[in-house]
């Protein structure tokens, strides 16, 4: 079951980032043959105004991400640091165990 949701997650990723490049290869495209507004209603423009929200939003998801994924890796090396330092602390001398030879 793990498997197959990792094949989904992995197809949603892939459609979002081929509609991010396409979309944005349309509006370079506009851009360069110097598109001609037709006024309010123009659906160029409409569509351009759709994608700059889109990659906002795509902006926060990722700099959400990114913070998560930092936060986590500061609790990992916190708990490794933590163990290392409770296991370094105990030793036969302060458990008061006596090493006969």
């Amino acid at each position: 079951m793990s498997n197959r949701r990792h094949v989904i997650v992995t197809l949603i990723c892939a459609v979002m980032l081929l509609s991010m490049f396409v979309s944005s290869a349309y509006i370079a495209h506009e851009a360069t043959h110097r598109h001609e507004c037709t006024g309010e209603n123009c659906p160029v423009c409409q569509f351009i105004a759709q994608v700059e929200q889109a990659r906002r939003g795509f902006g926060m998801i990722l700099l959400a991400l990114l913070l998560i994924c930092f936060a986590l890796a500061l609790r990992r090396d916190w708990r490794a640091f933590a163990s290392a330092s409770l296991t370094a602390s105990v030793t036969p001398v302060s458990r008061k165990i006596r090493l006969n030879n």
